[in-house]
């Protein structure tokens, strides 16, 4: 009995022994167990206090952003103390397993106040001013025949702005082509609506040149149309300051001789180029000179048509008549014969034989017989003869 019981006692001594040398070596896999755990209860703690960071940063910022964009001043969120709202356990039971991806409760920080941008209103832009239009003209145009010939009379009118109710001033004109060149021929100036209209305006000469002087240039000049339903006739009209006496200067050109038109009397002996040109301005049937250099003789002219070359004289000419000079190529001989076709053969003048062969076209030479005031025109030349007596002349080839 004694023995059963001692039995007994000696195997829960044993068992005790082994229970304890088991417990003793279980504790280093608890402490490493124990330790791991709090790591990784650390590294969880760590991590929150990162999160609730990063969170007030975020929200911090989009204050700042708000108080720049909307341009005023506004409270910022408050930063939040993580540290507060997440406690730490550093304590891990012994009956429980952390496992490793738990999750940690987040505190969401409060929204920033944002205060709502007020409405702007755009402004609507002045009404631009009404456009004037100023400085500008309107012309009347008026198609006639008149003498034979068709004519385009343009009036313009000048108006200060649109809102003018009549016009300022207002001109007529006209235009030919001669020879290939437009010429633009002023008739009539108006100064005004109320004022006398001056005409004619543009110089003699340039009237000459499209076949008018001054008379016929009044004329023409009261077919004019105006806006005013203005009429004039030649004798409504008044001279342009200056215009008689530019009238009677002489234009001069050396080196020409103008053909016929001699006045009586004619020429005037031993007077110089100054006194001849003196005699004519101040003669009122005198229209052209020649100035005979060689034996200081003047001759006065009551017209010009045709000037030759001739390098011993020169021409002068008022305005009225130098707009139509017509200017020969032919080149002249003495007591020579021009040897050629003859198509005329009239009695003439010594100038008029020469003016005929200038102004046709067809006439390439003549022959004047002094002896007996004949004029033969040719058109085909050959040669020159010598042949006392007789003065001819042949135009310059290409001419």
């Amino acid at each position: 009995m004694v023995a059963n019981v001692l039995i007994r006692h000696n195997t829960a001594l044993l068992e005790r022994a082994v229970d304890l040398v088991v417990k003793q070596a279980a504790i280093p896999t608890l402490q490493a167990e124990a330790a791991a755990h709090d790591k990784i209860a650390r590294a969880n703690a760590f991590r929150r206090m990162m999160t609730g960071g990063a969170i007030a940063v975020a929200a911090v910022g989009m204050g700042y952003g708000a108080a720049l964009f909307f341009g005023r001043d506004h409270r910022l969120p408050p930063v939040i103390d993580t540290t507060q709202t997440e406690k730490r356990d550093d304590r891990i039971p012994t009956t429980e397993t952390v496992p490793q991806d738990s999750k940690t409760e987040r505190t969401e920080a409060p929204a920033p106040e944002v205060t709502p941008k007020p409405e702007t209103t755009t402004p609507t832009p002045p009404k631009p001013p009404d456009v004037v239009t100023a400085d500008f003209n309107k012309f009347l145009t008026r198609e006639i025949d008149w003498q034979g010939s068709h004519w385009s009379l343009v009036s313009g009118h000048h108006f200060n702005d649109e809102h003018d109710t009549t016009w300022d001033r207002a001109w007529c004109y006209t235009r030919r082509l001669v020879n290939g060149v437009d010429v633009n021929v002023d008739l009539v100036n108006r100064a005004s609506p109320t004022a006398k209209p001056q005409a004619p305006v543009s110089p003699a000469m340039t009237l000459a040149s499209i076949g008018l002087n001054d008379a016929s240039a009044l004329e023409l000049g009261s077919k004019c149309v105006w806006l005013d339903k203005g009429t004039f006739s030649a004798g409504d009209y008044e001279a342009p300051a200056g215009r008689a006496e530019m009238a009677n200067k002489l234009v001069a050109q050396d080196g020409w001789d103008a053909m016929g038109f001699d006045l009586p009397s004619m020429p005037l002996w031993n007077v110089s180029f100054d006194q001849c040109q003196t005699q004519c301005e101040d003669d009122n049937r005198c229209a052209a000179i020649t100035y005979d250099k060689k034996h200081s003789a003047c001759f006065m002219k009551g017209d010009a048509a045709v000037l030759v070359k001739d390098p011993d004289a020169t021409m002068a000419a008022k305005q009225a008549v130098a707009g139509k000079l017509q200017y020969s190529s032919l080149v002249f001989y003495k007591d020579t014969v021009v040897v050629g076709d003859s198509y005329s053969n009239v009695p003439s003048a010594y100038a008029d034989c020469v003016m005929a062969c200038a102004a046709d076209q067809k006439c390439l030479g003549f022959n004047f017989d002094s002896p007996n005031k004949m004029c033969s025109l040719l058109d085909q030349v050959n040669s020159l003869s010598l042949f006392k007596g007789v003065a001819s002349g042949s135009k310059a080839a290409g001419n």
